[in-house]
């Protein structure tokens, strides 16, 4: 399990702050990923926090749905 930090989109602009996701996939800084609900998101080059992980639990973090298709990157929810 790989830990890696997404910026949210809006209208195809990343907003807010970086949030910790979970992943089995292989992904690289400013690939676009499928969130919870359909929402779409960025991996940004941020280091993680492994003390937070450990008090937050592993459990408690959410997991990227997919990678984004080329056809599908229409601007994220």
């Amino acid at each position: 399990m790989n830990f890696i930090k997404v910026r949210i989109l809006k209208n195809g602009k990343p907003i807010g702050r970086a949030y910790t996701y979970k992943t089995d996939l292989e992904l690289q800084s400013s690939d676009l990923v499928v969130l919870d609900g359909g929402k779409h998101g960025i991996v940004v080059d941020e280091p993680i926090d492994t003390e937070w992980i450990k008090t937050y639990g592993t459990g408690n973090i959410k997991e990227i749905k997919g990678i984004v298709k080329e056809d599908e990157d229409g601007g994220g929810k």
